[in-house]
């Protein structure tokens, strides 16, 4: 009895260890996740490195492969590689039917929407933001859910923006960045509002609140280096140089892009790049220095080549994805209606075999009787 309870209590303690080494396994995966979506506006590669990494862990349950793989596919489009992108988003929608938990169904279709909003497929990526809303919305813990619903707004201010007009789109992002104020994550939250700032500069600026609009993009500032976020710094400087350039501070203008080119120059961001690029052309064009305007202005159009040969690339796969998509859609109705239609049809030509001979049946009758008659 003694060498039973021996043997029990060395299987229940071997079951112990086995899941507090799964458990610290998990743990150190989640960890490397976390660094990976600090260095995704920092350092893209790296996040990516890390969320491979994190991903190919044999401990990596399905939650943890889904967070991956957002993660590589975010730091992709950051890098504007929207080809790459668009892959990890097609290996992401495989895996949602696993996915039982609403706040990661939530975050994986927000982040499809992002995806179809940078390719500007708006009508897809509204459909995904209305199906993420909708689990957001009936959310129990509101509290925890309040970055998700930040990102959606800010999502469809992007598409409003472009679909609409800037008053519209303001209210949404004014929305998102009530929402992000109360997300719990420190980076999370000061990069949106980093983004949000800056987007809702970009609207004021377009409506000629320029005032405002600095407000706005130094708040943008703020955010970000609060975040340690490179890229967000120089975007929110980025603007803070259009909206000096309207009030005629070239000097001041093109001083904010140099700086801001300085902290751009680990990131690889094209957009960005190309914008810095850009502004400076237009301020030294303003000053009447033709030198420095036709540097700047031959690295913009480099850059501007370049970035729209990806974005047509990576719009073209997309679209193919979704016509694949449809076909296998159209080619399973058919499936389905093609032996109901087998069965219709059979119907009909029984229906009219019966009407023709029941017509022929009173044919004769008529004759018959007709033929009585004349006797």
């Amino acid at each position: 009895m003694k060498k039973w309870n021996s043997l029990r209590n060395l299987t229940l303690l071997a079951s112990i260890l086995l899941l507090v080494q799964t458990a610290y396994a998990q743990k150190e995966v989640e960890r490397i996740l976390e660094k990976a979506n600090i260095q995704i506006y920092e350092n893209p590669d790296k996040a990516i490195f890390l969320a491979q990494q994190a991903y190919d862990n044999p401990d990596a349950s399905v939650k943890h492969k889904v967070n991956a793989l957002l993660t590589i596919s975010t730091a992709y489009s950051s890098k504007r590689d929207y080809n790459k992108a668009t892959e990890y988003v097609e290996r992401i929608k495989g895996l949602i039917p696993n996915i039982q938990n609403e706040r990661q169904q939530m975050n994986i279709l927000n982040r499809i929407a992002g995806h179809y909003q940078e390719l500007q497929i708006f009508d897809k990526a509204i459909d995904y933001l209305d199906e993420s809303l909708q689990l957001i919305e009936k959310y129990p813990a509101q509290d925890s859910v309040q970055s998700y619903l930040g990102y959606n707004a800010t999502l469809r201010g992007f598409i409003y923006r472009e679909q609409m007009n800037c008053e519209i789109a303001l209210k949404y992002f004014d929305k998102a960045i009530k929402a992000y104020e109360k997300a719990q994550e420190p980076h999370l939250r000061n990069a949106n509002l980093s983004i949000c700032h800056y987007n809702k500069g970009n609207c004021l600026l377009t409506l000629n609140k320029i005032d405002e609009a600095k407000a706005s993009y130094l708040n943008s500032i703020t955010y970000a280096e609060n975040a340690e976020a490179k890229s967000l710094i120089a975007f929110g400087q980025k603007g803070l140089a259009e909206a000096k350039t309207l009030e005629g501070n070239y000097i001041e203008a093109i001083a904010l892009l140099n700086k801001a080119s300085l902290i751009s120059e680990s990131v690889g961001d094209l957009i960005l790049n190309k914008g810095l690029y850009d502004g400076l052309a237009n301020n030294y064009l303003a000053l009447h220095d033709w030198e420095n305007y036709t540097v700047f202005h031959s690295k913009f159009l480099a850059l501007q080549k370049q970035t729209k040969k990806v974005e047509r690339e990576s719009v073209n796969k997309s679209l193919i994805n979704l016509t694949d998509s449809k076909a296998e859609e159209i080619d399973t109705l058919h499936r389905f209606y093609n032996p109901i239609q087998i069965g219709l049809l059979i119907f009909i030509i029984f229906a009219l075999g019966m009407i023709v001979r029941l017509f022929i049946s009173e044919e004769k009758k008529l004759k018959m009787l007709q033929e009585k008659l004349k006797n």
